[in-house]
């Protein structure tokens, strides 16, 4: 194979994961499985926690928050690059 022919299948098949939104998707399912998992961790430590309650929600809140603000951004990139695809 020549670099040509080697530049020309690579970037073939970048269009083809780009056309299918592969990348945009995966983040999405990925965001939303971390925020299911500590969910998961935290509903277990807010049973075990020998914290009262105004602790145990905070250490919830302090793990919690910069996750959700994750799932907040990777979901305005995939909205944003659904509207940009659609005009």
């Amino acid at each position: 194979m020549t670099l040509v022919q080697i530049k020309t299948s690579g970037t073939h098949f970048w269009d083809w994961v780009d056309r299918r939104t592969i990348f945009r998707r995966g983040i999405i399912i990925f965001a939303l499985f971390m925020t299911w998992d500590a969910t998961v961790h935290a509903w277990e430590f807010s049973v075990a926690s020998k914290f009262d309650g105004t602790g145990t929600a905070a250490v919830i809140f302090a793990v919690l928050a910069p996750l959700v603000a994750l799932q907040k951004f990777a979901f305005d990139i995939y909205t944003d690059a659904r509207k940009d695809k659609e005009e």
